[in-house]
């Protein structure tokens, strides 16, 4: 038993704690936990919100994945979602002007912790990344959120980072500060690889910044890129995702290296579309084997190393602006 389930998604595990006693002493244990935190990586669905209304879940397995309060109304007040990183997800009270709070919480557990206030004021332009690393040597789940945040002087707009660690449970401003144009204006949702964090520009570039030297670089974006593209992991690199559709067939184009030159397109098999699409966006995940493609009514996805598509739900997604992809785990939230 205690070899197979730490592999078994959340949902899962809970459900078999009616079993017997003795399995809902083991599943209630934090060691349990702490394994299965490690062990278990597969994206289990997407948390999905728009603007003005609670959030939701779209299960990809009803029966293995789930989260018990889909609109987390377990918090004591209305949230945004800002970003998700190896079962934690962060979210933002509702922006209210002198007053607003981060909550990192575990939706399957509902169990959650009000960060600090930072040191400037974050609003709703703020970008965000949750830095979370499961590690089999370190039994406390400590996290960090890393913000950039965008500040209008007399005559220049630049931006500050502030990290938040839930090890010194407080916020730090970095010495480094960024006044490059072409990423003034972030997209909200940080994605994090390898001790950097990425955010993509509305103006076709990429803001790196490195954890460990707490320094900043831009990388460009490919040409058309835009809302429906999304950086992510591939074999263990850096790639930005561009969906198109030509004909009425959807192909992603994969980009990498430095200067994110192509390096091929991968086609959306015509049996798994069912029918001919005018929309199409790609997600960002933290799984370098799995691809997720967002259609109107149908969310595929797209195993890298078998190169096979799968349905995984025939939800519809078309009217979130936000769609997080979350993996169903019972880590325990850092206070």
């Amino acid at each position: 038993m205690e070899h197979v389930l730490p592999f078994l998604p959340a949902k899962s595990l809970c459900r078999f704690k009616a079993v017997s006693k003795e399995w809902n002493r083991w599943i209630s244990s934090p060691f349990l936990a702490h394994l299965q935190t490690t062990h278990f990586k597969d994206i289990s669905g997407l948390i999905c919100q728009s603007p003005g209304s609670d959030p939701s879940f779209i299960s990809f397995n009803q029966d293995a994945y789930g989260i018990p309060s889909p609109s987390f109304n377990f918090f004591p007040q209305l949230v945004n979602i800002r970003t998700t990183c190896n079962g934690l997800v962060c979210c933002q009270s509702v922006f209210e002007v002198g007053n607003f709070f981060y909550y990192i919480c575990n939706p399957v557990t509902k169990e959650w912790h009000e960060l600090p206030k930072p040191n400037f004021f974050h609003g709703p332009e703020t970008a965000v990344a949750l830095v979370f690393e499961p590690s089999a040597l370190g039994f406390s789940a400590h996290y960090e959120v890393v913000c950039a945040v965008p500040v209008d002087q007399t005559d220049v707009s630049i931006i500050f980072f502030e990290i938040y660690s839930s090890r010194s449970k407080s916020w730090r401003t970095t010495e480094t500060i960024c006044s490059e144009p072409d990423v003034l204006k972030l997209s909200i949702n940080g994605f994090y690889m390898n001790g950097f964090v990425y955010w993509t520009s509305l103006s076709g570039a990429i803001l790196v910044f490195d954890l460990k030297d707490e320094q900043y670089g831009t990388l460009p974006l490919p040409a058309g890129s835009g809302p429906h593209g999304a950086l992510t992991q591939m074999h263990g690199e850096l790639c930005y995702m561009l969906p198109q559709i030509q004909d009425g067939e959807c192909l992603i184009g994969v980009y990498g290296n430095l200067d994110m030159s192509l390096k091929c397109v991968i086609p959306v098999e015509h049996e798994v579309l069912g029918e001919t699409f005018s929309d199409c966006r790609v997600l960002t995940c933290v799984n370098s084997d799995i691809l997720i493609i967002l259609l109107p009514n149908k969310v595929i996805a797209y195993h890298v190393k078998a190169q096979k598509m799968q349905v995984v739900s025939e939800a519809g997604t078309e009217g979130f602006q936000n769609c997080l992809p979350y993996i169903n785990s019972l880590v325990a939230v850092a206070k």
